[in-house]
């Protein structure tokens, strides 16, 4: 009996769990790859003897004591090298002078705290406890383990019963956002602290999970890079027999009868399959290579309302020097913004790949500061590519003289420098806006299911971070799980996990 085939547009970390779980489960899938390695916004690339990491920033789920490892294994990501973080994060705030290490030891970090915010003392006693409360129970795989549609009144009592210690810390005030939390917070460090801690419209629950994890000792950054995790990925689904083309971009998709049978490339090659199943931008899926035809309110409402993630400016710089001091991520709060278009930027994240010697030769590192930004300014401006290639080099020299200030000497030590804007990742994977995480896990969003079909059209799927609510990787893994568990309940086969 010949095996059905199916058609996987994109060979992100979506793409390549999508065509894992479709290979455990007897289809024959082919991944189309518009660019030359899989990974899509999980990218790596060298300049000189230093590698530029774009993609992950850190990742939960690499090593057991989460529920979510046994998913990790499956797909084969935990093959992938990572270091726990003992710090999370280093806050400063130039114009007090002061700073804070957000350590793993929450009884270190409350103390720090109230040291350093003893007005606050309240707030902070609630903070740490949302921190220990959600650290009492494995939430890694609450919502995820499988897709709504497959969700039984027996499974619904199972999953909320398994939960039930966790349920209160994702519901009523702590679905707030951190904007909102902050409000009542007397010290603005504090409140800044909380606000830059990850997102601001994200709800105070979803700090609290992240930092749950880190006191566990199940948060981490990858040794060797974005791009090794998804070669583990891509291994994996070799592995099992699936297939990737890579240097081919898929310009439509092909529909007869209101039924998905294939795609056509931009070499105006066309592809028949059974099925077609999209892991790529959501918005280019729907509304060009469908022209908009397999939709509904809420989608419309959904590409039209909901937020994305804000961009952000990535600055590379390959150092002659060793950082061995510096937490590998710190946030500022400056006093001298950097200019970026016309707007003046105080939040400065700057991360040091000190953690590895995979980034950088011996006695070296690569320093890389991000800076949240406009996408329209820097998609506008890529029409004249004189002026945009100019903009990326004066702001590279504005941000030299910035770390100088705070690092005297670094600047003549700077040996590669590397600079992609929004447009550089809209570029390579067409992600809406630059986007790297997708819509934006607001209180209103975050805990709102995305279904993984398009109303009207038959043997179509989409998968990766635009059928979730949330971007990051253990949503987008779990994304192609769902989509192959309903592929098989809809093809009356049992979907089974294999080694």
């Amino acid at each position: 009996m010949n095996k059905q085939k199916i058609i996987i547009i994109g060979a992100g970390l979506g793409g390549l769990s999508t065509g894992i779980y479709a290979q455990m489960n007897g289809f024959d899938t082919t991944i189309y790859e518009k660019n030359p390695v899989p990974g899509g916004l999980a990218a790596c690339w060298k300049r000189g003897d230093y590698l530029i990491d774009g993609g992950i920033h850190f990742l939960s789920g690499y090593k057991p004591g989460l529920s979510l490892h046994n998913v990790f294994k499956e797909v084969g990501a935990h093959k992938a090298e990572c270091v726990d973080l003992v710090t999370y994060a280093r806050y400063i705030d130039e114009k007090s002078g002061r700073s804070i290490d957000v350590s793993s030891d929450l009884d270190k970090f409350q103390a720090d705290l109230l040291t350093m915010f003893p007005e606050d003392k309240k707030k902070i006693s609630h903070f740490i406890k949302g921190i220990r409360g959600m650290s009492k129970t494995d939430i890694s795989e609450f919502g995820f383990r499988e897709p709504v549609e497959l969700m039984n009144t027996m499974k619904w009592f199972k999953e909320f019963w398994q939960y039930r210690k966790a349920l209160k810390y994702f519901i009523g005030k702590s679905m707030q956002p951190v904007r909102e939390y902050v409000k009542n917070i007397h010290d603005p460090m504090f409140k800044d602290l909380l606000l830059h801690m990850f997102l601001p419209d994200v709800p105070i629950a979803f700090l609290w999970m992240i930092l749950s994890f880190v006191s566990q000792k199940q948060m981490g950054v990858l040794k060797k890079g974005s791009l090794d995790f998804t070669r583990k990925l891509e291994e994996r689904y070799l592995e099992l027999g699936g297939k990737i083309v890579y240097k081919t971009e898929v310009s439509d998709i092909l529909v007869e009868n209101d039924k998905a049978v294939g795609i056509k490339t931009k070499d105006d090659i066309e592809h028949l399959s059974d099925f077609v199943i999209s892991a790529n931008d959501g918005r280019t899926v729907i509304y060009d290579m469908l022209k908009g035809a397999y939709t509904n309110d809420e989608i419309d409402s959904r590409y039209n309302e909901w937020q994305t993630v804000d961009p952000f400016v990535s600055l590379s710089f390959g150092i002659n020097q060793e950082f061995d001091d510096e937490v590998w991520l710190t946030v500022f709060k400056t006093t001298d913004p950097i200019t970026v278009g016309d707007e003046e930027k105080e939040i400065i994240m700057t991360r040091f790949f000190n953690y590895s010697s995979e980034f950088a030769p011996k006695g070296k590192t690569v320093v890389q500061v991000d800076i949240e930004t406009n996408w329209d300014y820097w998609f506008n401006l890529r029409k004249d590519k004189k002026k945009y290639n100019q903009a990326k080099k004066d702001l590279a020299e504005r941000t030299k003289e910035w770390l100088e200030k705070r690092f005297p000497g670094i600047k003549k030590k700077i040996e590669v420098e590397d600079v992609a804007t929004p447009y550089t990742f809209w570029r390579y994977t067409s992600n809406e806006k630059g986007s790297y995480m997708g819509f934006l896990p607001s209180s209103d969003t975050f805990t709102t299911y995305i279904k993984k079909t398009l109303p009207g059209l038959d043997n179509f799927y989409i998968s990766g971070q635009w059928s979730m609510s949330t971007g990051g990787v253990q949503p987008v893994i779990y994304a192609g799980r769902h989509v192959i568990q309903l592929l098989c309940k809809d093809e009356g086969k049992e979907f089974i996990i294999s080694e």
